[in-house]
């Protein structure tokens, strides 16, 4: 069937071909879309029929042509008033851009607060020291490159106090010339008294109302004051934060550390059957320029009850499923109790496994560890298969105790950052509304009497470059 179509037919479907053409190629502009638009509402004011062989299949009745003018003239102020640009807009020179934020307790002083006399908190007071941004100054090539300020600090650090988070935002503010902007927040460090005294509730409510916040921000709780973070001038990064934030990524690419930003930090706080973990750092040094990663601090609800070493942390991901190994495990190489072998997880697998036994929950992990050799000490050679297979079941031992001791040294904590109990939420609700009663602390406590079996293999595939 051919279609026919008449002469004005045929430059509406010209003038929509080319407006579609040019909008296809070039609708990354806002404008040329506009314009498409105005040339299709134009087009089919223009159309007065379209036939298909003898036949009329489709025939529009137009008003006339001074109401069509007027219509047309509505449709192009309202178009063109969504073209008036960013009228709201602020420059980057005229914010004052949070990079990084400490939260410490404010110790014996007053509070120097600002939103009236009202202000409270279960803490004290706090000092929020913050990491800000000079324009100009944030380096955006190597380190030595030509220009004037590559031997000026990019960042001004400002502290202040209040009685809670907002009235010390408040009182911060008026240390500023420029509005502050936490957009672009990428650390907040909490002092570890604060997360085990009165917990992280009043803290991070700010955070969570606040718009400009990201979830993928990272929360951290710091071994000492939390203010010397932000004071740390790391050798390796100009800007101490964006060096903070590196050392975790990479701390969670290595497999030694659990990806926990403040979005899953309110996730797991959210969960009824699962207990959030947030990573544990220290400013080491003489001149205080060294962060290193601790661990992982272990919260019951919002207030932390303890702490993970790095091993135990490489255990608890272990657990958790997570594939990564970032640490490697010493054990005596058999027949040579002086000497030593390290091996090394290359991925690792682990099945968790929940049954019921008169009517109350158990669980079995089922964990398998293809892994290597990094070192030995020592002249005995390695290269016979009994040796690795004494030294693979070694391990395999090994590791199931030190799963089975992060199991009890948590139940003795009454926290379950395993999500346990969110699989027995999901495998069975009735037990989860009639015995647990949709309570997160009834959980708690029943996970701290929760049998737990752990079954572990060790199969060890490499050697490294030497066979012996």
């Amino acid at each position: 069937m051919l279609l026919g179509i008449n002469d004005t037919g045929f430059g509406t479907v010209v003038i929509l071909g080319l407006s579609l053409c040019v909008n296809g190629l070039f609708n990354k502009y806002y404008f040329v879309y506009v314009c498409h638009y105005i040339f299709i509402i134009w087009s089919l004011f223009r159309n007065k029929k379209i036939q298909m062989g003898n036949d009329n299949l489709l025939c529009f009745k137009w008003l006339d042509t001074i109401k069509r003018k007027w219509v047309f003239v509505c449709i192009c102020i309202i178009t063109f008033s969504l073209l008036t640009g960013c009228w709201d807009r602020i420059e980057i020179e005229d914010r004052g851009t949070i990079l990084g934020l400490s939260i410490d307790p404010i110790g014996g002083e007053a509070p120097a607060g600002i939103t009236g006399p009202y202000a409270k908190s279960d803490s004290t007071g706090y000092r929020l020291t913050a990491q800000i941004a000079i324009p100009g100054r944030i380096p955006l090539g190597p380190i030595g490159s030509s220009g004037g300020g590559a031997t000026q600090r990019p960042v001004w650090v400002v502290s202040t106090t209040g009685k809670t988070i907002d009235d010390a935002m408040n009182k911060m503010q008026q240390q500023l010339a420029d509005k502050i902007f936490l957009g672009q927040l990428r650390v907040i460090t909490v002092n570890q008294k604060i997360a085990r005294s009165v917990g992280l509730k009043d803290t991070q409510d700010f955070f969570r109302r606040n718009a400009e916040i990201r979830r993928l921000c990272w929360l951290l709780i710091s071994d000492g004051n939390a203010d010397e973070a932000m004071e740390a001038a790391p050798k390796l990064e100009r800007v101490p934060t964006l060096y903070l934030v590196s050392t975790m990524e990479h701390a969670v690419e290595l497999g030694k550390m659990p990806n926990v930003f403040l979005g899953n930090y309110w996730s797991a706080l959210s969960a009824k059957g699962m207990d959030p973990v947030l990573p544990l750092i220290k400013v080491i040094g003489s001149a205080r320029d060294q962060i290193e990663t601790e661990g992982v601090a272990v919260f019951r609800g919002e207030k932390m009850v303890g702490m993970l070493d790095a091993i135990e942390t490489g255990i608890f991901l272990e657990i958790r499923n997570m594939h990564k190994s970032g640490y490697g495990v010493a054990l005596p190489i058999p027949g040579d109790p002086k000497h030593s072998v390290i091996f090394k997880a290359l991925n690792r697998k682990t099945d968790i496994r929940c049954k019921f036994v008169n009517g109350h929950p158990s669980f079995n992990a089922y964990t398998v560890v293809p892994s290597k050799i990094e070192e030995k000490t020592g002249t005995k050679s390695l290269d016979k298969r009994e040796v690795i297979d004494q030294i693979a079941n070694e391990a395999s031992e090994t590791l199931t105790n030190g799963q089975m001791k992060l199991i009890r040294k948590l139940q003795g904590l009454h926290a379950d950052p395993f999500g346990f109990g969110e699989i027995v939420r999901g495998q069975e609700p009735r037990y989860w509304k009639n015995k647990m009663k949709n309570s997160h602390d009834k959980w708690d406590d029943q996970f701290s009497k929760t049998p737990f079996q752990s079954h572990v293999k060790v199969f060890i595939q490499r050697s490294g470059m030497s066979a012996k």
